[in-house]
């Protein structure tokens, strides 16, 4: 009873911290919203309701360049709007239902951890897991930016949970989550492994035949908002995967295709693509056994790979993590990594400030530090993956302390 106690408390606080910043803060969504490291194209709040009242006033919020995000989002904002009057970004509406979304991420996050399925042996409670993802400075900072990733993030947790009771469900929610954001799509292998333990080839191939109907059916509401154009497909997706909006943000992306020639971004437009999708096959196979932790790094490696990645993201992927305790004593580099992000964190927004606003600096500094924020969550991703690798190899022992004992 204490338990469930703490996790009620914890939920409570981070709800009216976010509520209580919106209230004594009302201009800080905007501020927050300009943000490159807490928004981009694809998930920035001033561009949905650009597109919105676009698509209000009867003309294609897809035309042009105005919006780059789902159709599905457009469809939520747009009941949201109807039932609720005004959606702006300080709104209590709007502040109810980004509340809720982060509140129902913790709530999936720590029904997965209590499942004993998915979790190591290890297990954290469930109010230290629920802080982890509620109190993170990085998760309140783009729910208070009013991202739209915020979303799929949520999609994402309830797809993992659902995958342990609701196998529909799960793929129902992992096909909207591609929707919103198509690099969610890069999980299927691994989640397929979740809904078929048994390695059953029917089974999967069910499975994976559900997640392209339903998929398909959420990509075709864009097809009826836009009175039967495809246009919608270059615009949303388009822009994802050709990266076409040249805006910074945190990621390797921007810097490159800013200064080589036009002629040479196709190549290596594919050659990026082809870069966040090559680990994919190789990993879920690898880890065929925790398809969960392939999940999660999967997600750590669509954090510095993507075209449009926030600092959001980060705050999901050490949330996913803390699920998996039993590693931690097996990391060697957990000082060293988390100082490199701190580093490139602080670092940004000043550095970004000098080139932007001051004039005093520029476009290098801020791609530096985002080298120096994608060197540490390389650093992560390759001490978590050893650990885990070490664990199944020789229970994560020390090789004299495993060679005294035969």
């Amino acid at each position: 009873m204490q338990e469930k106690q703490r996790i009620l408390a914890v939920f409570f606080a981070a709800a009216l911290l976010r509520i209580a910043t919106s209230l004594g803060f009302p201009g800080i969504h905007a501020v927050l919203d300009q943000r490159v490291e807490l928004t981009t194209a694809s998930s920035s709040f001033k561009q949905l309701r650009e597109g919105l009242y676009l698509y209000k006033m009867g003309i294609s919020p897809f035309d042009g360049g105005v919006y780059h995000q789902a159709p599905l989002l457009l469809l939520i904002f747009d009941i949201l709007q109807k039932y609720c009057g005004s959606i702006d970004a300080s709104s209590i509406a709007i502040n109810a239902v980004y509340c809720g979304l982060d509140s129902l991420a913790a709530w999936f996050l720590v029904k997965i951890s209590q499942s004993g399925k998915f979790a190591g042996k290890q297990k954290l409670d469930g109010w230290i897991i629920a802080s982890i993802y509620l109190l993170n400075p990085l998760v309140i900072a783009t729910n208070l930016a009013r991202s739209t990733s915020v979303f799929s993030n949520t999609l994402i947790f309830g797809a993992i949970y659902f995958a342990n009771c609701s196998i529909p469900l799960s793929i129902l929610c992992l096909a909207a989550a591609s929707n919103l954001n198509i690099y969610a799509i890069y999980l299927l292998p691994p989640f397929i492994f979740l809904w078929c333990p048994t390695k059953s080839v029917a089974k999967c191939a069910l499975s994976a035949a559900t997640f392209a109907v339903s998929m398909a059916g959420f990509t075709s509401i864009g097809y009826f908002m836009s009175d039967g154009s495809l246009q919608y497909l270059r615009s949303t997706y388009g822009t994802l995967l050709f990266f076409s909006d040249l805006v910074p943000n945190i990621g390797l992306w921007w810097y490159f295709f800013m200064e080589i020639f036009d002629f040479f971004r196709p190549l290596f437009t594919y050659i990026f693509q082809l870069y966040s999708l090559i680990y994919v096959l190789p990993l879920t196979l690898r880890l065929h056994r925790e398809p969960l932790f392939a999940v999660v790094t999967i997600m750590g490696i669509t954090l510095i790979s993507k075209s449009y990645p926030e600092v959001g993201d980060l705050g999901v992927y050490i949330a996913l993590l803390s699920l998996y305790r039993h590693i931690f004593t097996n990391v060697r580099y957990t000082l060293l990594s988390a100082l490199v992000v701190i580093h490139a964190l602080v670092l940004a927004p000043n550095f970004y400030h000098l080139w932007i606003y001051l004039g005093s600096g520029n476009s290098n500094f801020f791609y530096a530090v985002t080298l120096v924020y994608a060197i540490g969550i390389m650093l992560i991703l390759t001490d978590t993956l050893r650990a885990t690798l070490r664990i199944e190899f020789d229970g994560g022992e020390e090789p004299r302390k495993a060679v005294a004992q035969i």
